[in-house]
């Protein structure tokens, strides 16, 4: 993972946007707030170097955290020097030192080659589906633009090519130079000619016209397993546009966005929760109650005869709710679904405030035989006082 992947943002992010990343990620994964400490360093490391203009043009350069935290403990105003005693280059006293990092300075070639990355970045889309889809499972056909090598010149973009003369194949030249009495500059910068492919283009591919890659449709088969929820991932390794950057390609990654929350119905891991209004008496003597809304496209009774309900109760439907994957979808989008694991619908129960009044003599009577409850006799001594 690159340290732009590890504070989610992209290689041309600004300072401010690598800022305002750090300090939430900081807040969500600190070890105090439940993150892991492994996961929180690197965290800091990533903006340690992204926040330094210099560590980061060099990251760009390399590729490598290494080559950034190592040469940051041998620079010297920014020029990496290595000091000799005794002799310096061609049997003269003195000193040298490696001038690469320089660019064009002093007329020498700019900049080292950047070497070729082993992975590209990977591409985020959003899916927004509405909880019935979710429920039932769902097949979306997701269209986008993908570039691969061109099968004629397998990415080089040339039909016949030779090995550049000036650099001997290697992309890159090192030059020598004066600087001083007893004093050599060293440069290693990218070679003009070849513009450091290390080949020269004879003839170019009439394929690609010498691009190297060309563009196609892809159409990516998106299966959503019954079960998934908000937030769940299905990852396509590879299909991001090849590039010469990179030695593969970068994975599509999909989150699913649940649209239609307004519903009523929370997803809980697999159970289906939801409030439902009931009467004082339904509370008292018993409810039955229908939701047409449940995302299973029935329009079940629920049926409660089992007692007093209290406001906040909670009523569970055994099988009512979300399918229950096995393991998370991976690959093409295809769960493993357990056999017939399913939640459960979790309703809560809130009950509406009955008509204020006096009870008459007779319901009181009744209630007090229903609830097996006589009202205790006031002490003579204690002076009786009624509330209104």
């Amino acid at each position: 993972m690159s340290l732009y992947e590890r504070l989610g943002v992209s290689r041309t992010a600004s300072s401010d946007e690598i800022k305002r990343s750090y300090r939430e990620l900081a807040r969500s994964k600190h070890p105090d707030k439940g993150g892991s400490a492994a996961e929180f360093q690197a965290i800091q490391e990533a903006h340690e170097v992204l926040s330094d203009d210099r560590k980061r043009q060099m990251y760009d350069m390399t590729g490598d955290i290494n080559d950034v935290t190592s040469s940051a403990g041998e620079t010297a105003g920014g020029i990496p020097f290595s000091f000799m005693s005794g002799m310096g280059p061609f049997g003269m006293p003195g000193m040298s030192f490696d001038m690469g990092g320089l660019g064009g300075l002093f007329g020498m070639p700019q900049g080292m080659r950047t070497s070729v990355r082993p992975r590209g970045p990977n591409k985020q889309h959003d899916i927004g589906l509405p909880l019935h889809l979710l429920y039932k499972g769902h097949q979306v056909h997701l269209k986008m633009n993908q570039a691969r090598k061109c099968g004629s010149c397998k990415g080089s973009g040339a039909e016949t090519s030779e090995s550049c003369g000036s650099c001997r194949g290697q992309g890159r030249r090192t030059e020598i130079r004066m600087m001083g009495p007893g004093i050599m500059a060293q440069s290693t910068g990218l070679c003009e000619p070849c513009k450091g492919e290390g080949k020269r283009t004879l003839q170019v591919c009439k394929g690609c016209n010498g691009k190297k890659f060309l563009d196609r449709e892809k159409i990516l088969e998106v299966k959503i397993t019954p079960g998934m929820k908000d937030g769940d991932t299905i990852v396509f390794a590879g299909e991001c546009s090849e590039s010469s950057e990179f030695e593969t390609p970068g994975d599509v990654v999909l989150t699913i966005r649940r649209t239609d929350p307004e519903t009523g119905w929370i997803v809980q891991g697999s159970d289906l929760c939801r409030q439902q209004k009931i009467s004082y008496p339904e509370a008292m003597m018993g409810v039955s109650f229908q939701l047409k809304d449940h995302p299973s496209g029935k329009s079940p009774l629920f049926v409660w005869n089992k007692g007093p309900l209290l406001h906040g109760a909670v009523l569970r439907a055994k099988g009512w709710g979300m399918r229950t994957p096995s393991s998370s979808p991976q690959g093409k989008g295809i769960g493993v679904l357990s056999d017939e694991k399913w939640g459960d619908a979790l309703i809560e129960i809130h009950v509406t405030a009955p008509e204020a009044r006096a009870w008459r003599p007779e319901e009181l009577l009744m209630l007090q035989t229903v609830f097996q409850y006589t009202p205790p006799t006031p002490p003579t001594d204690v002076e009786v006082v009624s509330l209104e």
